[in-house]
């Protein structure tokens, strides 16, 4: 009987097996200072003693990184693809910005160069002929919070080069993606306000945006309320597009449950909670906190949620997409790479 060839060991089990990230890992590989030369030389004696050999075209990409930063050239470009209907929504919301931050920085240190595009000033077919013209191979889609679906008029382009998602998984086509996790940060915001002594907090949601984010930023909320008597447990208000056409519909909420506080994730949410109406209905019976910040000064800032990671990981899963050869078997996954927020030390408020 032929012998079975000795299946490859992979970079995932090895994270797996030493309880780091395969980001983590790749780091070490790779030789980046973000790795410990100490946590580097324990993942390199593991992989070792385990037989891994590296991808020789992921060996070879890295060495042509090499010696494209030591000649000032870029490996490759990639394109950047803010796929917003708004053109200058990194400018209004600082979430996007801090994606593309990290986009730029991702591909600084892999040797890339951004192609920037506004979807919705390049039709299908003129987007593909620039693609194909600059031998761009791929890229990142930020800006698509929105909506489940990219345009399918840009079917072609998703399908014959390889993209990331940053930020949100998009549902129609199904890409990679990388996202902040929204379980925890719901989770941790909520434990906090009821550790400052709240006994009924909620959270005022869009559901859609909630539907986006596959039910994470609820569960994560949810969660937390288990830590409350059962009937301290106000449900989460999610008619946001009904109550901005009829207010009467948060006014009765708010009459029913009496939260003491109310939570809620998006700048457009917190923007109509901040209208001298509204906001005057919700303090009679809550305090607002806003999880998202407007600027660097102004929001709740008690978490990093580590947005321009996001980016930054975004650009190394592309670079594994576009180096690394897949099995049969991988082909048709779609995979997700979820970063953790960071508590800051001084809370605001807290």
């Amino acid at each position: 009987m032929a012998r079975k060839p000795k299946r490859r060991v992979t970079q995932t089990e090895i994270a797996g097996d030493l309880g780091v990230s395969k980001s983590t890992v790749s780091l070490a590989f790779s030789g980046s200072g973000k790795v410990s030369a100490r946590l580097r030389r324990k993942i390199l004696d593991y992989a070792r003693k385990r037989g891994y050999k590296k991808d020789h075209l992921l060996s070879s990409a890295m060495s042509s990184i090499k010696r494209s930063r030591k000649s000032g050239d870029y490996l490759e470009t990639i394109v950047l693809i803010n796929a917003n209907a708004d053109r200058n929504v990194p400018e209004r919301y600082p979430i996007f910005s801090k994606y593309i931050e990290g986009v730029k920085t991702g591909a600084r240190e892999l040797g890339y160069g951004i192609y920037p595009v506004w979807l919705y000033e390049n039709p299908p077919g003129r987007l593909r002929r620039i693609l194909e013209s600059r031998g761009i191979r791929g890229g990142i889609v930020v800006g698509h919070a929105g909506g489940k679906k990219l345009p399918p008029e840009y079917s072609e382009v998703w399908r014959n080069f390889k993209f990331v998602a940053a930020g949100t998984k998009t549902f129609s086509p199904a890409i990679d993606f990388v996202s902040s996790d929204k379980f925890l940060i719901a989770q941790y915001v909520t434990n906090k306000i009821i550790k400052m002594g709240y006994r009924r907090p909620s959270m005022i949601i869009d559901e859609h945006f909630d539907e986006i984010v596959e039910g994470r930023t609820i569960g994560g909320f949810l969660r937390a309320q288990l830590t409350l008597d059962e009937d301290c447990r106000v449900p989460p208000f999610f008619k946001v597009r009904q109550a901005k056409q009829n207010r009467k519909i948060l006014s009765d909420w708010l009459e029913k449950y009496k939260p003491d506080a109310v939570m809620c994730t998006s700048n457009s949410t917190s923007e109509w909670m901040s209208t001298p109406a509204v906001s005057s209905l919700i303090s009679k019976y809550a305090v607002q906190i806003n999880m998202e910040l407007k600027s660097a000064e102004n929001g709740w800032n008690a978490i990093d949620k580590n947005y321009e990671l996001v980016g930054c990981f975004a650009v190394r899963k592309l670079f594994e997409i576009l180096n690394t050869a897949k099995s049969p078997s991988m082909r048709k996954a779609v995979t997700a790479t979820i970063v953790q927020p960071r508590w800051n030390r001084k809370l605001i408020g807290f």
